[in-house]
């Protein structure tokens, strides 16, 4: 082999394994930075790239300050929008950022993964990236698809879930929680069993390390059953219990437990919220947009919205512009950002576009794509950690 050959392999070899990621290079043209709160700083970046300017924002949480993310849904229920700005404000954010995705048409349901204070409110199907919260405010990034089940100790036995808050359709079995609303809005084709919580008694209460969700039969129903403020609705599609035995052999009093296949060491964590893609894991590269079903269209330079937590436990929230001036960035320019500007060993996506928005202090502090704000299903908000608890 010529030794032209072998340099020309060579080189060829190692266009391969480069990263998009590390091909993007920028220079920090400014960076404006203030204090939020004690242990809260929130820094405006200016960066010179080869495609322009680039804008963006970020909000740094230390390990040690009394503020933790919590994500909140709109209007404390599904099917439902508003501003980023009032739903911080809601709770008493010092910042926030959009959270996962949603359908903006009728449904207006989210589209991944919603668990809040304990409680799992909307399911996720697609294995798509996840942010996990545990008890001490501390984030964790993972890519999985959600499968639930009922679990009942008496008999042990296990029945799959198969959705939350959403229509029943035909041989399913749908969990109603109060954030669907006060009923659970279906037609005579189905039984519901009414659950209430006995453990942990109240979902607002201090988290207690793997302390299952654990609940009582209160009552039986077969259509538009009122959801219990401390407990659940299950809604079985009438056709499907002849497959059921099981419940041949439920009765009042009884308990039951709701059980999810999250990865190891999360069953405890109070918050999840679904988005994607992942963009870091370990430090290392991990970004795959179709592993986690996302379309060419998502691939380009657009608004960004991101979370990222450092080796040492600082979490980051974040938003790249796509408006005044500023050129919005691709998923592989985001997870070198998360990486190289800002330090993260783990980080994550989440909507973007028209969505990206950051809220601070009492204000919009980026320029949302398009020239307004979008109304969205959820945000992740730095709030006090007595808030948070």
């Amino acid at each position: 082999m010529s030794t032209q050959l072998r340099l020309a392999l060579a080189l060829f070899a190692a266009l391969l394994h480069c990263s998009p990621a590390l091909a993007f290079e920028y220079k920090v043209a400014s960076d404006d930075t203030r204090q939020v709160a004690e242990g809260v700083t929130y820094h405006h970046y200016k960066l010179d790239t080869n495609r322009g300017s680039m804008f963006i924002h970020t909000v740094a949480i230390d390990p040690l300050a009394s503020y933790a993310l919590m994500p909140v849904i709109a209007n404390d229920k599904l099917n439902s929008v508003a501003p980023v700005k009032k739903l911080a404000e809601g709770v008493d954010a010092v910042a926030a950022i959009n959270g996962g995705f949603f359908d903006t048409g009728k449904t207006r349901l989210p589209v991944g993964l919603v668990k809040i204070k304990r409680r799992i409110v909307f399911e996720q199907f697609l294995n798509r990236a996840v942010l996990g919260i545990d008890e001490h405010g501390q984030l964790d990034m993972d890519r999985f698809n959600l499968h639930s089940y009922v679990y009942i100790p008496a008999i042990d036995f296990s029945q799959q879930i198969h959705g939350y808050n959403r229509k029943r359709k035909e041989n399913e079995l749908i969990v109603y929680t109060p954030e669907f609303g006060k009923t659970t809005r279906t037609n005579e084709w189905g039984v519901e069993i009414v659950l209430h919580r006995i453990s942990p008694d109240r979902v607002d209460k201090p988290f207690i390390l793997l302390e299952p969700d654990r609940y009582i039969i209160t009552g039986v129903n077969h259509q538009d059953t009122a959801i219990p403020p401390d407990g659940v609705v299950l809604s079985i599609h009438r056709p499907a219990l002849e497959q059921l035995e099981w419940l041949k052999q439920v009765y009042p009093g009884m308990e039951m437990q709701l059980k999810s296949n999250v990865p190891a060491g999360w069953e405890s964590y109070p918050y999840l919220l679904g988005g994607g893609p992942l963009l870091l894991k370990d430090g290392k590269d991990v970004l795959d947009p179709k592993a986690e079903k996302f379309g060419n269209y998502f691939s380009r330079p657009n608004a960004r919205t991101a979370v990222a937590r450092t080796l040492e436990g600082e979490s980051y929230i974040i938003v790249v512009d796509r408006a005044g001036g500023s050129q919005g960035a691709t998923w592989e320019e985001l997870t070198g950002i998360c990486r190289d500007l800002l330090g993260c060993n783990q980080a994550m996506g989440f909507d973007g576009g028209g969505s990206s928005t950051m809220f601070l202090g009492d204000e919009i502090v980026n320029a949302p794509a398009g020239g307004g704000v979008r109304d969205v299903a959820n945000i992740l908000a730095v709030v006090p950690f007595e808030s948070f608890i």
